[in-house]
């Protein structure tokens, strides 16, 4: 495995290390997107492509009494996700592996889904919006955070396993998926774009 694959896939001692250090790098984002999110104080919240879990350790404080489930598609995440969260885990918290094409969840049985910094590397994003409208309970929100990078930088040439898309591409897709209510959120590079079912 190369080393960019380790972006979308994290695998072995590079995967591990390369996890702690998108969470360093990925904090900013999060705490700018966590106050325009609305989380719902119970019911379920699904993050996808969870990643080492700190986004989930950090939205427990902010939820009283909803569960959480984050679902990744590399071994290792889950492992360090499970570590990260092992105070919850089995009580407020699931984690599992899993891909967003085919989420593990009944129709409308999440309040929220998240997806932070992820949706770049979905092997086909419209399956996997479909499948987070599908398992999203009517009124709940998904909510899409990315960080678009230099836009001057071929990132899918750095990258080759990602595919970037813009916040407004983001918005299109989600209506297209049919969602409604969308709103973006931008300062500077990173993005939000937060819809309802």
């Amino acid at each position: 495995m190369s080393f960019t694959d380790n972006f979308g896939n994290p695998k072995g001692l590079l995967g591990r290390m390369m996890l702690v250090s998108m969470d360093r790098e990925h904090l900013p984002m999060a705490k700018w997107a966590y106050p325009k999110i609305r989380f719902p104080q119970a019911g379920v919240i699904a993050d996808i492509g969870c990643g080492g879990g700190y986004n989930i350790k950090r939205m427990l404080t902010m939820s009283d009494k909803a569960e959480f489930v984050g679902l990744d598609i590399s071994d290792e995440s889950v492992r360090k996700a499970e570590k990260v969260n092992r105070d919850e885990l089995g009580k407020r918290v699931k984690i599992i592996k899993g891909s967003a094409e085919k989420l593990p969840f009944k129709d409308n049985s999440t309040d929220l889904v998240t997806a932070f910094e992820t949706v770049f590397f979905w092997k086909d994003i419209r399956a996997g919006f479909s499948e987070v409208f599908r398992c999203l309970r009517p009124g709940g929100s998904f909510a899409v955070i990315n960080n678009y990078g230099d836009p001057n930088v071929d990132w899918e040439k750095k990258v080759p396993c990602m595919t970037r898309y813009t916040a407004e591409q983001i918005d299109a897709l989600m209506t297209d998926t049919g969602f409604s209510e969308v709103a973006v959120s931008k300062k500077d590079n990173l993005f939000l774009v937060i819809s309802k079912k």
